[in-house]
């Protein structure tokens, strides 16, 4: 049987001890009518899933004892991070922080490019998808969701990288992600820099190249930004 896991804060765990607040606790009495003595699954968005049984229920709370404690629970092996040029319909942008959440990114960074369609970033929307696809794919690990970020500082802090990516449509001599990634020693880190849907002029993809980033094709299909998001991703997360 599938578990169902809330969170809770960390600032409410506290030694063997934990406290499910807010939404979390009415969704666990009110809607599953769960009671004392029964077991819960909770992740705490840093890394670590906690197995309790409920203790007591108050009007706002759920009273747990900790049972057990899983570090990196369901998280990937390597840690990566998505930048990704912000995208012109917001519901994309959504759909990817979604889905990237359950493949097991760790951070999105939307990136303003030279042909980026300007736009706003709704983080605090990003955050609560993130935080609802964190619960229900399991994992342990809230993603960070950063600001709308400029390509220049993108590239200017890449170096605590192991791994460098960006996907490169426009030159044939540019290797599919499976020979890239083949020899390579195995990362505990790894950025994948995603273009806009005009895709990256040729002075962005020159800094790439000097800040070490290797350019790998995605194949001969024209995909779309969030597509190629996750079609890296999961070449990146899955070889390692």
């Amino acid at each position: 049987m599938s578990k169902d896991f809330f969170y809770a804060d960390p600032a409410n765990i506290r030694g063997q001890f934990l406290t499910i607040e807010g939404d979390e606790s009415k969704h666990i009495v009110r809607v599953l009518r769960k009671s004392e003595g029964e077991l819960l699954w909770v992740v705490d968005g840093v890394d670590r899933a906690y197995e309790v049984v409920i203790r007591s229920i108050q009007q706002h709370a759920v009273e747990c004892e900790i049972l057990s404690v899983h570090e990196r629970f369901n998280e990937t092996e390597i840690e990566v991070t998505l930048a990704v040029a912000v995208l012109k319909n917001p519901s994309r942008m959504e759909w990817l922080i979604e889905k990237g959440t359950e493949l097991g990114i760790r951070r999105f960074i939307p990136v303003s490019t030279s042909r980026t369609v300007a736009q706003s970033s709704k983080e605090n929307r990003l955050k609560k998808i993130a935080h609802s696809a964190m619960k229900q794919s399991g994992r342990c690990y809230l993603p960070q969701i950063y600001p709308i970020t400029s390509m220049e500082s993108v590239m200017h802090h890449a170096s605590v990288f192991d791994l460098k990516i960006i996907p490169y449509e426009h030159t044939d001599e540019v290797l599919f992600i499976a020979e890239a990634l083949r020899h390579r020693q195995k990362p505990t880190s790894a950025l994948i820099v995603i273009g806009p849907e005009g895709g990256f002029t040729e002075e962005e993809i020159h800094v790439a190249e000097e800040a070490g980033f290797v350019q790998v094709s995605l194949g001969k299909r024209r995909l779309r930004t969030e597509t190629a998001a996750l079609v890296a991703a999961s070449w990146v997360i899955g070889n390692y």
